[in-house]
């Protein structure tokens, strides 16, 4: 018998939905045919109002759990109501558009149990644009990785891609809450950021997953991204490790003059910090720098 099939450990999985009914049959279909059996869905309904309940009800299956809010909350919330059920010792996510390799339960539980310091465990991934798939380029790091899990998402090029993690409850039980429920779309980052101050991060090195790309990923939402990083620095100038590597790494700065970019200038596409030529940008840039309290004051109330 198998590594994975000797496990009793059990795997919760994450699933939270809002009118997702376009590509939902195969993210399920994606788990119900994993090699590794012994996991759980947590799938937690949005206030849905198309055919999403009635697609998760073909499948006849009693590992899949279902739930519904009674109102549309953010993604903070909702999956702080989905890990409250979760019963699993290792914790994965899934979004309705994105699906698995049959394997990737199996990969990430044989590397636990290769290491018992390991905390997290992520992946390689594919993205997938018009029905074409195309491999992600991905740079793997292990061990405490605070500093660069932080550089990667604030670059807009997660280390930690959300869809392949699987994480340890118990690590997650050591911090003071799971999921911030004011935080939307920066819910994973925040959620990854307390981790790695204490986790330990490993990798498998194979292609274990597959993000969708489509008008309709709320990731796109630029505004909504810069405003909840904002947010999550100012919740944490008390914490010396986390605030410490914004502010010296240059992280912060970068963020703030995204704020500006997108916020006062309106440049929505504005992606690259190494060459700056817009004079005005320059000079808040090099502001924000020397005496960032008071040109971020002029701008920015929190």
């Amino acid at each position: 018998m198998s590594e994975y099939m000797k496990s009793n450990k059990m795997v919760s999985i994450i699933m939270t939905c809002h009118n997702g009914e376009a590509f939902l049959y195969e993210a399920l279909r994606s788990i119900i045919d994993q090699t590794y059996l012994n996991w759980e869905l947590i799938f937690f309904d949005n206030f849905s109002k198309d055919r999403s309940e009635e697609i998760v009800n073909r499948f006849k299956d009693n590992r899949i759990k279902y739930f519904k809010t009674d109102v549309l909350e953010n993604l903070g919330t909702v999956r702080k109501l989905a890990y409250s059920k979760c019963n699993g010792s290792f914790i994965c996510f899934l979004d309705v558009d994105d699906y698995w390799s049959k394997f990737k339960l199996e990969k990430q539980i044989i590397k636990f149990n290769s290491n018992e310091k390991i905390d997290a465990v992520y992946s390689n991934h594919s993205k997938i644009l018009d029905n074409e798939i195309n491999e992600n380029k991905q740079n793997f790091v292990r061990g405490n990785i605070i500093e660069e899990i932080i550089k990667s998402y604030i670059d807009g090029s997660p280390l930690t891609p959300w869809l392949t993690l699987m994480i340890k409850k118990s690590s997650i039980e050591k911090l003071e809450y799971s999921f911030d429920s004011e935080t939307h779309i920066s819910s994973d980052f925040d959620l990854i950021l307390r981790l790695s101050i204490f986790c330990y991060f490993d990798y498998v090195n194979e292609n274990l997953a597959y993000y969708r790309l489509h008008i309709n990923n709320e990731s796109k939402n630029k505004k909504k991204n810069i405003e909840e990083f904002i947010y999550i620095i100012h919740k944490y100038q008390k914490n010396k490790i986390i605030f410490k590597l914004f502010f010296y790494k240059n992280f912060i700065y970068k963020i703030y003059l995204r704020y500006f970019i997108i916020k006062k200038l309106h440049l929505e596409n504005f992606n690259s910090f190494k060459i700056i030529n817009n004079f005005n940008v320059k000079f808040l840039y090099y502001g924000i720098k020397i005496i960032p309290n008071k040109i971020l004051n002029i701008f920015f109330k929190p």
